[in-house]
């Protein structure tokens, strides 16, 4: 009989925890590892074929990556740079088809460089500055450090004009911003971002923000970056220098108000559709934002002011329709929210999709159950909100 059929997903789940057992084994016997790299993969590629066989090449190929980042951060020899570049040998002749080299590259680059090997590590990525936007500030911190190193032995004048290594810093961020390379692409790619290169990405953008005030795509990729790492309280540093400097940029003060939001700071979201309005007074994104703002806080002058706006704006009636039943709904006045739900069926059809979804959420906003409660009215705040955007067209974050 042939082998029984599997969906990937299962696949993967069944690899994750294959991937657990193996992290486990290699943090318990890190020395036998290190010592045994050929034996390690050797059983590695074993298990995998035996228990795995139809796993996909892609993930194949990520389990081997995850294993080999496991093995380099565990190990003692993690800053020895013969040893991993024979740990990436051996974990490159393991994989399948397309090899993916280039990540390996990468993170020996990114080693040479805590290594203090700062020529060696501009020479290896160099290549390589379009794959991450990681790689350009390690390139530009490269020569930087050298620059200070030269300043230090050469006693230059402190008010003169930087160096060749300083200009090559920051000619170097300055391809970070032409590039534009995608923000974590190695850590979707289940690489381990090294904490250290972190913090050089954020010293050298920090320098290049000084350096160059005007050059707002250093604001939009550290933005993206700390997004995506999960920091919004750098998000929002570097956001009050973009408002500051770019203070009638929407796409700044669009995610200036969804990190207001995502804080639950409402009086920071007035603030910023307040700002919208005052420097975009014909467009219809910051009416609605004002519209959003007053159904999470029930503001009934604040809805009543905006609405008014709303109307003037041409708003689909669909949708005024629907911000009706959200806020009335959302400030326990059930009466007034079925009636306007009694519109919105006859508006779009007792049928529609949306009017079940709506209709099923208003019966369970009465509950006296607060847990229910609060999850009823955040899918309803949230479907309504891709609804509304969808239709009006509204850039998201």
């Amino acid at each position: 009989m042939g082998e029984e059929w599997e969906p990937e997903a299962i696949l993967k789940a069944k690899a994750s925890q294959l991937k657990g057992e193996f992290f486990d084994y290699i943090e318990k016997n890190i020395d036998k590892t290190d010592t045994n790299i050929p034996v390690f993969y050797g059983h590695v590629v074993a298990t995998l074929d035996n228990s795995l066989p139809a796993l996909s090449e892609d993930s194949y190929n990520k389990f081997i990556d995850a294993i080999t980042i496991k093995v380099l951060e565990t190990s003692k020899k993690s800053n020895d740079i013969p040893f991993i570049e024979k740990l990436f040998d051996h974990a490159l002749r393991n994989k399948r088809g397309k090899k993916g080299k280039a990540i390996y590259d990468i993170i020996l680059g990114m080693r040479m460089i805590t290594n203090g090997r700062f020529s060696d590590a501009i020479d290896h990525l160099k290549k390589y500055r379009n794959v991450d936007a990681i790689i350009c500030p390690a390139i530009a911190y490269c020569y930087y450090v050298i620059s200070t190193q030269q300043m230090k032995s050469n006693e230059p004048d402190p008010d003169g004009p930087p160096n060749e290594m300083a200009l090559a810093a920051r000619e170097q961020m300055m391809e970070l911003s032409r590039l534009n390379p995608p923000v974590n692409r190695l850590k979707d790619h289940e690489m381990i971002e090294d904490p250290r290169i972190t913090k050089i990405f954020w010293f050298m953008l920090n320098r290049a923000i000084e350096w160059f005030p005007n050059e707002r795509n250093f604001l939009i990729i550290g933005c993206e970056k700390a997004t995506k790492d999960g920091n919004p309280d750098v998000k929002g540093e570097l956001l009050a220098i973009a408002i500051e400097r770019f203070y009638n940029d929407m796409q700044f003060l669009r995610e200036m108000y969804w990190l207001k939001l995502e804080k639950r700071d409402a009086g920071g979201v007035a603030g910023v559709v307040k700002q919208m309005t005052q420097q975009f007074p014909d467009e219809i994104e910051p009416v609605y934002y004002g519209l959003k703002l007053a159904v999470i806080t029930g503001r009934a002058e604040t809805y009543s002011r905006f609405r008014k706006l709303a109307v003037s704006k041409n708003f689909p009636a669909n949708i005024l329709l629907l911000l009706d039943f959200a806020f009335e709904l959302m400030r326990g006045k059930q009466y007034e929210a079925l009636a306007c739900l009694d519109e919105i069926k006859a508006k779009f059809g007792p049928h529609h999709y949306y009017v079940i979804l709506l209709d099923y959420v208003a019966h369970d906003l009465p509950s006296e159950d607060e847990k229910k409660v609060k999850k009823a009215k955040k899918v309803l705040v949230d479907s309504l909100d891709h609804y509304c955007m969808k239709l009006l067209k509204i850039k998201t974050a």
